[in-house]
């Protein structure tokens, strides 16, 4: 017999069991991390997704509390639907996910699965200011969100079951390029009319911008079946005096190194409204390597061409009257676009990041191999290295999605050879984001944020050298991306001194080239943002301006040297940095990295040698003013200011 207490006590155990089963929780909170976001549209940082895990509380439990800083892509209806991916690394149990938000009633959707596989459902948000739960059940590493419209989307919170699992530590990647000598690492964009013997003493780098259209006559649409390509002369530019062979023949015998960034669409092949329309035919798909096979083609006929491997005539789709030569070896890179993440042209002109990762799968080794022998530069000429169109800002996000979507299509191999970035040092106050005025590089932290970016390059795809290819200041004062003036130092003085900043910063940072936007004024009378960034004035005049007689003196006086790393001065407010080169032969540059014309006296570095030879930049000279420095007990004394100076030990 049973007795009656034991009853009581079995009940309320059972009571408590079934409260339990029906109110406590078996999922937990899955830990989400910014590495794990893959931004596919390249648009916003999807890192704000993510970013306020802590502070959100726990939605489960009804004590989930607001975020402040959202995702979001922007208002352009185009650029829509906008995609982001999280990688959990390894397939998890999932059971449910909560969305805050804050654009009350708006449809997204969500996918489990694989990127080739996706399952998708819809989910309405609703309620300004809450949480919304959606359950999941399904086992999947990887949960992707699409915003359909504009949505600013504040954050998510997602639960799991099991145990989390340790962050599996990363294979080791090495890389074992070093850094280009500072003769070769400066450089300028440029153009086949600019006058050589002017080009070639201030830089060892020339990016040069070519459009594709140049390169074509006549409109064949069938894989220029009528030889079409034409570069000696060139087909539809210079008229007929723009010998492209003999160009970079001469630019090599300077010891310049030249990467041709060819740009824009073709007319010949594509209906094109604007120029900067993606490459592909009416229909499609521009995320598939396939659309690109014209453009991929074109660029195995250059790489044919100008790079160092000999391929057999029947190959060259040459126009009438053309030399037929192949192997030329004048060319060691080719750009496949320019500022291919521009938003400013609209969707048609705009790549998203797999539409990037697509072209230059094809263009890098016709998707290796897929699209047949004659298409992608590497099918040309094993050694010739493609450097992805130049990004329009820093994008790690942008990076990291083509690098995602190579994992996928490539087994992991990055389907170029350079990551190539612009950027402009601006500050950017006013209340609509224009830019206002130039700002030092140390002003806007230059050698920091392109550290990360080497950083994730030797993390992730190590074989690629870091290139940047736009940077730099106008001269006018007009301009809203004007050097001021500071001090006696006038605009072109501090456009002289901020660019010379500008490359010891990106050296340090541990960039391979970096190439100033341009080498000569579009209109020197001219108040507009880019008319006067020259090292020269504009086209026909050539006057050189204090930066190039400043940049032709580091290049000469720094040739076969790199940077080596910063040496502590003693003064808060002075940088040294130390360049090595073959011999023994070293270099200091000394300098305060502020703008109100700083200057501090009786800096001490310590010295070995007997002498140091002093080179302070001059407006009119290409290598500066020359004097000796006593060394006084393996020590040297020099006064520093904004500009810097050179101190070379033999």
């Amino acid at each position: 017999m049973v007795h009656r207490r034991c009853l009581q006590v079995t009940a309320i155990g059972f009571l408590l069991l079934l409260r339990c089963t029906l109110g406590c929780r078996a999922d937990t909170r899955v830990a989400l991390r910014p590495d794990m976001i893959v931004n596919e549209s390249g648009l916003g940082d999807a890192a704000d997704l993510i970013d306020e895990q802590n502070a959100a509380g726990d939605p489960a439990t009804g004590k989930g509390t607001p975020p402040i800083s959202p995702f979001f892509p922007g208002w352009s209806p185009t650029f829509y639907p906008a995609h982001v991916v999280i990688d959990l690394g390894i397939a998890r149990s999932l059971t449910r996910v909560y969305f805050y938000n804050e654009s009350g009633d708006s449809q997204i959707s969500l996918a489990t699965g694989t990127p080739l596989v996706w399952k998708t459902q819809q989910l309405k948000l609703g309620g300004y200011h809450k949480w919304n739960e959606f359950p999941l059940n399904v086992t999947s590493r990887y949960l992707r969100i699409t915003l359909l419209s504009p949505v600013s989307l504040p954050e998510l919170v997602l639960y799991g079951t099991g145990t989390e699992p340790a962050h599996p530590a990363k294979a080791l990647l090495i890389r074992t390029r070093t850094q280009r000598p500072m003769d070769q690492f400066l450089g300028t964009n440029a153009f086949i009319d600019d006058p050589l013997d002017k080009l070639a003493a201030p830089v060892g780098f020339v990016r040069e911008y070519h459009n594709w259209q140049w390169d074509t006559e006549g409109n064949d649409k069938e894989n220029n079946k009528n030889k079409q390509v034409r570069l000696q002369p060139s087909g539809a530019a210079g008229g007929n005096s723009w010998f492209f062979d003999d160009y970079y023949a001469r630019l090599k015998a300077l010891n310049v190194t030249v990467c041709p960034a060819i740009q824009q669409s073709n007319s010949s092949y594509f209906s094109d409204t604007n120029g900067d329309a993606k490459p592909v035919s009416a229909g499609d798909d521009p995320e598939t390597p396939a659309s690109y096979k014209m453009h991929a083609a074109h660029l195995f006929q250059y790489a044919a061409r100008y790079g160092s491997t000999l391929v057999p005539d029947s190959l060259l789709h040459l126009a009438p009257r053309q030399p037929r030569r192949t192997g030329l070896n004048s060319l060691a890179y080719i750009e496949n676009w320019n500022e291919p993440d521009k938003t400013w042209r609209g969707r048609e002109g705009r790549f998203a990041p797999y539409e990037l990762a697509a072209m230059c799968s094809a263009d890098y080794d016709g998707d290796q191999g897929r699209m047949g022998k004659t298409v992608g530069v590497r099918n040309a000429d094993p050694k010739m290295r493609l450097v992805m169109g130049g990004l329009a800002g820093i994008h790690l996000d942008y990076l990291r999605a083509m690098k995602f979507w190579a994992d996928i299509h490539r087994n992991g191999d990055f389907p170029a050879d350079v990551l190539n970035l612009h950027h402009y040092s601006s500050d950017g106050t006013d209340e609509q984001g224009f830019k206002m005025t130039g700002i030092s590089p140390e002003a806007d932290h230059l050698r920091e944020k392109f550290a990360a970016v080497v950083a994730w390059r030797n993390a992730n795809v190590p074989k690629c050298e870091v290139w940047v290819t736009e940077f730099g200041y106008d001269t006018d004062p007009r301009s809203p991306l004007h050097a001021p003036a500071i001090g006696a130092y006038s605009p072109a003085e501090v456009q002289a001194i901020w660019l010379l900043r500008s490359y010891l910063a990106l050296a340090a940072a541990g960039v391979d080239r970096a190439a100033m936007f341009m080498f000569r004024d579009t209109k020197s009378s001219d108040g507009g943002v880019f008319a006067t960034c020259g090292l020269v004035t504009e086209k026909g005049q050539w006057t050189p301006k204090p930066s190039y007689y400043y940049l032709a003196t580091l290049k000469k006086r720094l040739t076969g040297m790199r940077f080596e790393g910063e040496v502590a001065s003693g003064k808060a407010d002075v940088l040294v940095y130390r360049f090595s080169g073959a011999g023994g032969k070293s270099a200091y540059v000394v300098w305060c990295p502020t703008s109100e014309d700083r200057r501090v006296p009786r800096v001490m570095l310590a010295i070995s040698g007997v002498r140091v030879t002093r080179i302070d930049f001059d407006n009119a000279s290409l290598e500066g003013k020359a004097s000796q420095i006593p060394v006084r007990q393996g020590t040297i004394s020099v006064d520093a200011s904004e500009k810097p100076i050179l101190l070379l030990v033999p």
